[in-house]
């Protein structure tokens, strides 16, 4: 309808299977009423002038009651889930079939109603308005070339092309006119697709075919060519329209596809043999973790047999268990390796997936190309994959293995990772025995750069370095940490030093004037966490760049824990070295352990007191009176404290030597 006309007078009838309230809410824009059946129509149609009916139905039936009982437009909505098609509801006479989706097909409901009404009303004026030169005017502005050929005159000439056409082919139509069309065709043009062009032709017929075909200037593309019989009056095919649309990108992105598609059916077939070779690797490892005698023959027999069969072409492991800042090759096989004598990766690279695979204990995969880890060195493989070796919550190593392959894909990932967590059960199966069977023990070398740690702070303080002279656990949790200055030092006291986790800092006597203090930490020290992963400290020094010590722990699990914990906890914790130590024997670490048991809080403190202070030289280098002092008791206390930390620790050593 016109903007300036009125709405349309719809008069709607919704059945059962449509949702009433939404149509008519659709309809708002109109002048809607609604009429309670199919029957009430025509009656209701005739008396309230209506132009047009709505009819939400899902039966066929009602549309062609409805259709034949009135003269009006017809628009028909119809449920999604329905079985009326749209075409069976047009057969049956309706104008305009709506479906009830949330779309524009439905809420452009009004104007659809509309259009059916002006059609009916200026339908025929509207086409009657078509005029030759209209049509003309149409296919000329066609983006389609648009061709037709004079079947009466000899070798079917061109006698009409449109302007899409000259600008599709190159040539004008003063060039294309009085030819036949084949001009078009070249050397590469396919002749099987030109006879069923031909043939179709001469049977009067219509065809589609695709042809390779030549611009003027030599240049190729691909027309997909429709042609169709024109008949005159008499019946006698007197044209052939044709139809010509450039389809060269579609063709070229099918042929690309295609390419793809083989490339990608050459690629699978090499990944599944090699899936198939891996997954006969997890059989052969396996039965290299049940010889294997040791972690270092397990991991070169892992090296060995993965490089065996010729899929990789070289592999190694890298320890990872005690967090080096760098990993190097410890074991490795195949071939090519020499480039491993100088490689280094560090831990924290992002880029390299070796490093990946440790910092994210999953499998990684890369290009490698010419570029190793480290700028000097050259890796003569174009990809690599980094397997973690882990069991349980610990990561053991890394495998990187190197191949050719251009690409690894999710399948080879998966089962290197089956791999990964077989050989860390092993390892852990090995660590796990050796802790049993073996008196070694580790020893740690430690260092923390973080200016923010009570002892840092404590050196910077006191413009010295410190070092670890013994330590005392509390009962209340508390640790007092007894360390000397050099050069000695009087000025550091409790009022003068605060740090967050100290309780306290004392100086204590001492006969030879070196400047010894306690430092009583709160739980949660550096100090505190050897002790928590059941090691001890056998040296400790702080200045003001940081701390060093060397602590001694069980077994490698320990020592994994012991570093997770510091690196909580500060900044800057760095493992400077590694050494297995054979444990003393009995009368050493036995002893000790013995008589801590035996003594109580305040006796080991006014033992260990009277030792470093001097008490036991002779003559002695402090009081008891002074003694007492540090400890804040009475000296008739400290004695009594003393005297029974004596009687235990000689009772202990009598009862040691019977053993």
């Amino acid at each position: 309808m016109d903007a300036t006309s009125s709405p349309a007078r719809v008069l709607a009838v919704v059945g059962p299977a449509v949702d009433r309230e939404r149509v008519v809410d659709a309809l708002s824009p109109l002048s809607v009423s609604v009429a309670g059946s199919a029957e009430a129509v025509v009656r209701r149609a005739e008396a309230e002038r209506v132009d047009c009916v709505v009819l939400a139905t899902d039966h066929l039936a009602d549309i062609e009651a409805v259709h034949g009982a009135i003269a009006l437009p017809l628009v028909v909505v119809v449920p999604p889930d329905g079985d009326l098609s749209a075409a069976a509801a047009r057969d049956a006479g309706a104008a305009d079939v709506v479906p009830v989706v949330d779309s524009n097909l439905f809420e452009r409901l009004p104007e659809r109603v509309e259009s059916a009404v002006a059609w009916r009303r200026r339908g025929a004026a509207a086409a009657s308005k078509i005029t030759e030169d209209l049509k003309e005017q149409a296919i000329d502005e066609a983006h389609v070339g648009i061709t037709v050929a004079d079947c009466s005159l000899p070798d079917r000439p061109l006698v009409y092309v449109n302007e899409a056409f000259e600008t599709m082919t190159g040539y004008s139509a003063d060039a294309a006119l009085g030819r036949n069309c084949r001009y078009l065709q070249g050397p590469n043009t396919d002749p099987e697709r030109v006879a069923e062009l031909r043939r179709a032709i001469e049977a009067e017929e219509s065809a589609s075919v695709e042809l390779l075909n030549y611009r003027a200037n030599g240049e190729t593309f691909w027309n997909r060519v429709d042609v169709a019989p024109l008949s005159g009056p008499d019946g006698e095919v007197t044209h052939y329209v044709g139809f010509q649309t450039d389809i060269t990108e579609r063709v070229r992105a099918e042929a690309a596809a295609e390419r793809y598609a083989a490339r990608v059916d050459e690629e699978r077939a090499r990944l599944q043999t090699l899936v198939e070779h891996i997954e006969g690797l997890l059989a052969d490892v396996t039965s290299a973790l049940v010889r294997a005698e040791s972690r270092r023959e397990l991991e070169a027999a892992v090296c060995d047999r993965v490089t065996a069969a010729g899929s990789f072409d070289c592999a190694w492991v890298g320890h990872c268990d005690l967090s080096p800042a760098v990993i190097v090759p410890n074991e490795r096989g195949g071939t090519d390796a020499g480039f491993l004598d100088d490689l280094e990766i560090d831990r924290s690279d992002p880029d390299d997936p070796t490093a990946r695979a440790a910092q994210t204990r999953t499998v990684q995969s890369a290009a490698v190309g010419e570029e190793g880890a480290d700028a000097e060195t050259v890796v003569p493989f174009d990809s690599a994959i980094a397997v973690p070796l882990v069991h349980r919550d610990t990561l053991y190593g890394v495998l990187t293995v190197y191949t050719d392959a251009a690409e690894l894909d999710d399948e080879v990932r998966v089962v290197f990772g089956t791999l990964g967590r077989a050989v860390g059960a092993a390892i852990d199966a090995f660590e796990s025995r050796r802790s049993l069977l073996s008196d070694e023990r580790l020893e740690l070398e430690i260092e923390v750069r973080d200016e923010t740690q009570p002892l840092v702070r404590l050196a910077v303080a006191g413009e010295c370095a410190l070092d670890y002279e013994g330590a005392v656990s509390h009962d209340d949790g508390t640790l007092s940490l007894f360390v000397s200055t050099d050069p000695p030092t009087d000025g550091l006291a409790d009022d003068e030093f605060e740090s967050p986790g100290v309780a306290g800092v004392t100086r204590l006597p001492r006969g030879d004037g070196v400047g010894l203090y306690e430092v009583v930490f709160d739980a949660g020290s550096l100090t505190h966490l050897v002790a928590d992963a059941g090691g001890r400290l056998r040296g400790l020094e702080a200045d003001r760049d940081g701390c060093r010590f060397t602590a001694v722990v069980p077994d490698r699990g320990a020592g994994r824990a012991l570093l997770d914990d510091l690196s909580a906890a500060a900044a800057g914790v760095e493992l400077r070295a590694v050494r297995e130590r054979s444990a003393p024997p009995r009368t050493g670490r036995g002893f000790a352990a013995d008589v801590n048991a035996a003594l109580t809080d305040r006796q080991q403190t006014a033992l260990q007191l009277a030792h470093l202070g001097g008490f036991f030289e002779w003559p002695h280098a402090v009081t008891g009176d002074e003694l007492a002092a540090a400890m804040d008791v009475s000296r008739a206390t400290f004695h009594q404290h003393l005297r029974a930390a004596q009687r235990k620790l000689v009772a202990g050593f009598f009862e040691e030597g019977t053993r």
